[in-house]
């Protein structure tokens, strides 16, 4: 009987470590973005800051590869534990509207890293990216279909949705509080909560940022609008102080990696019973 029930728990282990390895692919990723900021603007690197060039540039050296293969992995686990949230529900959000609120961020979240990994995959491969501009193509494709444009605003307000929802994280706090941290001190109490609430307003905007400018794009019929979360990043430089938003972006994702990591620490992670 003890054997059995040793045996019943084993997927519920495995299903834990995918999700906090899950939440260290998070930090990498908004780290890395954060790093090449800051390099950009103080001049140390001179490529634009962008998701697909921190990972061109680990494939330049060995240890590079070695870290994008993790990276790979951990990407993995993370769309593969936003999958199992999605069907089995381990947090009992329910099938009212804010459960499916919540399934429609993990969707969102499955497949922003679902599609960096298989770009990761590509360049560790072939060490060659994927088209630079691959959203404003598909955009521009649909835009040419009668009702091409509604379908881009519906995904530009389902991207507008899940900004709310990190909005939502950043104010409520919901999910800081979920975190085992009692035995913190009360210093690394506050880091963390800092981090929740600059994290998520950081992430929130970008992805805001992301969905109105694909709205833009749809109505006005110029697919030239749509911006990535990179696009936003390089187009604060044109505006007063952009410089300046630069860096606090990159301060705001600093924090947003390390709240993940206190996430695959101390988040309680539930599995389906």
């Amino acid at each position: 009987m003890v054997v059995n029930k040793q045996i019943a728990g084993q997927p519920n282990r495995t299903v834990e470590l995918l999700a906090r390895v899950s939440y260290v692919a998070k930090a990498l990723f908004y780290g890395s973005i954060a790093t090449f900021i800051f390099r950009y603007r103080t001049g140390l690197s001179a490529p634009e800051p962008n998701r697909d060039e921190v990972l061109k540039q680990l494939t330049d050296n060995p240890f590079g590869k070695i870290l994008i293969a993790l990276i790979i992995v951990a990407l993995a686990g993370h769309t593969l534990w936003r999958l199992y949230e999605i069907w089995n529900d381990p947090y009992k959000k329910g099938k009212g509207i804010g459960g499916w609120l919540y399934r429609l961020n993990y969707l969102m979240s499955a497949i922003t890293y679902a599609s960096l990994g298989v770009t990761a995959f590509k360049l560790l491969v072939t060490n060659e990216k994927g088209e630079e501009d691959g959203k404003k193509i598909w955009v521009a494709k649909l835009l040419q279909f009668q009702g091409g444009d509604w379908l881009v605003m519906l995904v530009g307000g389902v991207i507008l949705i899940w900004a709310g929802m990190q909005v939502y994280k950043a104010v409520a706090g919901n999910v800081y509080k979920a975190l085992k941290i009692d035995h913190l001190s009360g210093f690394w109490k506050v880091v963390l909560r800092v981090s929740s609430l600059a994290g998520f307003l950081t992430v929130g905007g970008i992805l805001g940022g992301v969905g109105w400018y694909l709205i833009k794009g749809a109505w006005i019929e110029d697919p030239d609008w749509v911006k990535n979360m990179d696009d936003l990043i390089m187009a604060l430089r044109a505006v007063p102080g952009g410089s300046w938003l630069q860096l606090v972006t990159a301060v705001g994702l600093v924090l947003m990696a390390l709240f993940m990591l206190a996430m695959a620490r101390y988040f309680p992670v539930k599995t389906a019973e």
